[in-house]
């Protein structure tokens, strides 16, 4: 790891966006204007959803045309993307984006950034391994990660940002190589499988090792968090991010260094922004509320009964919030167009932070003995509602597995627990972790 000298550790994003305008002094007004464009895409795509149509490679061109939105000040790049995503809504069958290419590996093909490709690609790793079938090309996109030496080089560029230099915030790439890297080797079934059956990537234990060595370095003593660091006027500005912890923390089973650290951090932080701390515009979010309530449930055994009880008042005021104000009364999800990039991923969200707090399922309920007696009543009209997107959609799959069973439907019609438990575990192993199948792993914020 490279020597860091005149470290700070950022609250907020001052060096990021002053970092962006010297780089571009125009820049402030003209990532407002795409911004506002992208949303009007966004609404389009939403309305495809709604129709139970899936677009998959419009929602790749839109997920790559957000990033550069976001991360960077790439201006031609960005009208060029813009005008093969408006293209691409006339397309009718998009179906060869579910198909691996025999080019590089990957199944990115509207992508050309690594980690895109790489979200991507570990999406259908997850579904190839439940199958029990071999990719059918090499991985050769791997290349940038596909030895130790190659890893760690590629993983500490990417740690550091110099925006003012380059106009590029690699946040999001960091964020999301980290992720894919972390299924691959803490996820046993899927490292497993690559170790057996996917060409392009050393993926022993020496490699797993490294990759952990690089997590415990980049870990902030001080605060127990992760997150990307930025080099601006001589200094490097260590940021702490939720999206970052939570999933390493996630991955990892709660198996991580300085639990006291991190655990004070991500309570003293329950009213700063994300990606900081748990809000979003001031309000709560269920993205931001799943992430801490798993967070809670690792770190449990290290909380002191203050800080038990403290965060169950927390959780319980997160639950009310997500019931009250997030879900409308049919079980839909009112959407976030500022926080997600599809209507799938929205409710795919607002289910995983029920099912993190066992509101579905009280054996998941580590924070509180509490009953929900309107439980199987709300599930009920969360799966209808879900029942209407459509069903080859991986955000879907994975919300209807962390949902269950329909209570109502079961206690009308049996089935038999074999055969459930048969629909639990495929659905589980086809899950996209960040489920967004916008790709990430990582957060799509």
């Amino acid at each position: 790891m490279t020597t860091v000298s005149g470290l700070a550790h950022a609250v907020d994003g001052c060096v990021i966006t002053r970092d962006f305008a010297r780089y571009d002094r125009a820049y402030h007004d003209k990532v407002q204007r795409y911004n506002d464009h992208l949303g009007a895409m966004a609404g389009i795509l939403r309305r495809f959803s709604e129709y139970s149509r899936t677009m998959l490679a419009s929602q790749q061109l839109y997920i790559y045309a957000k990033w550069l939105a976001r991360y960077t000040a790439y201006w031609p790049r960005l009208d060029d993307l813009v005008t093969r995503l408006e293209s691409s809504f006339s397309e009718t069958d998009q179906s060869y984006v579910a198909r691996q290419s025999s080019i590089d590996g990957s199944w990115g093909w509207q992508y050309t950034e690594f980690h895109h490709k790489f979200d991507a690609t570990i999406v259908r790793l997850h579904e190839l391994a439940t199958e029990k079938r071999a990719p059918r090309h090499p991985l050769h996109f791997l290349e940038p990660v596909s030895t130790i030496p190659k890893m760690r080089a590629y993983l500490e560029d990417l740690l550091v940002s110099d925006i003012a230099a380059t106009g590029r915030n690699k946040r999001d790439e960091l964020g999301s190589v980290l992720c894919c890297l972390a299924q691959l080797c803490f996820k046993p079934r899927l490292r497993n499988f690559a170790s057996e059956h996917v060409r392009g990537i050393a993926l022993d234990d020496a490699y797993i090792k490294a990759f952990t060595d690089f997590l415990d370095d980049i870990q902030n003593p001080e605060t127990g968090y992760w997150g990307p660091w930025y080099s601006s006027d001589g200094k490097t500005h260590r940021y702490d991010d939720l999206s970052f912890t939570f999933h390493i923390v996630s991955y990892r089973k709660g198996d991580v260094h300085h639990w006291p650290s991190l655990i004070r951090t991500t309570l003293e932080r329950r009213g700063e922004e994300y990606p900081v701390g748990w809000r979003s515009r001031g309000n709560f979010n269920n993205h931001n509320n799943y992430d801490v309530a798993k967070i809670f449930r690792h770190g449990w055994s290290h909380m002191t009964s203050a800080q038990r009880d403290f965060a169950s008042r927390q959780l319980d005021e997160m639950l009310d919030w997500c019931l009250m104000h997030s879900m409308r009364r049919d079980g839909s999800f009112v959407f976030d167009e500022h926080f997600y990039n599809s209507l799938e991923s929205c409710h795919y969200f607002g289910v995983s932070f029920l099912d993190e707090v066992g509101y579905f399922r009280p054996r998941k309920r580590f924070w509180t003995d509490q009953k929900f007696p309107e439980a199987s009543r709300v599930q009920h009209h969360v799966i209808a509602r879900l029942n209407e997107f459509c069903p080859q959609n991986p955000s879907v799959i994975a919300a209807k597995w962390k949902a269950g069973t329909d209570m109502n439907l079961a206690a009308k019609q049996p089935v038999s627990a074999t055969e459930t438990e048969h629909l639990s575990r495929r659905q589980r192993h086809k899950f996209l972790v960040s489920a967004d199948t916008s790709a990430s792993s990582f957060k799509n914020d």
